[in-house]
């Protein structure tokens, strides 16, 4: 596998203007936040792409096994591929990740506050 590097939400160009190129262990890091920060049928060109996040509220007991669940839904095409939710902090909704790939694992962390909902009741998707 490999992707071009995404920066800043748009697509890194290194000096000389060439696109920057990312494989192993980044790319997978980096499908894995695509994924999990996409909400499902919000992107256009695949409604697919992406996690359900409906009916999921920061106040709910079981947050970090049901966004383990979602994320692992999510991330299941994502070529030798392993997601797992560490925790989740539900006052900041920063959810600690870690990424497994072809036996290299790293942990990073996914910022969910622009996401989940205080009230899953109001949610208007």
């Amino acid at each position: 596998m490999m992707d071009v590097l995404l920066k800043d939400g748009d697509i890194a160009v290194g000096s000389s203007g060439d696109y920057t190129y990312i494989s192993g262990i980044d790319e997978a890091v980096q499908r894995v936040l695509i994924s999990v920060l996409t909400v499902k049928g919000e992107f256009i060109y695949d409604r697919e792409l992406g996690t359900d996040y409906k009916g999921l509220s920061k106040d709910d007991a079981l947050l970090t096994e049901k966004l383990d669940m979602l994320f692992k839904e999510a991330c299941c095409d994502i070529s030798v591929t392993e997601v797992e939710v560490l925790s989740c902090d539900t006052e900041s909704l920063i959810a600690e990740i870690s990424v497994s790939y072809k036996g290299i694992i790293t942990n990073t962390e996914v910022d969910l506050s622009g996401i989940l909902r205080e009230h899953p009741e109001q949610d208007d998707r």
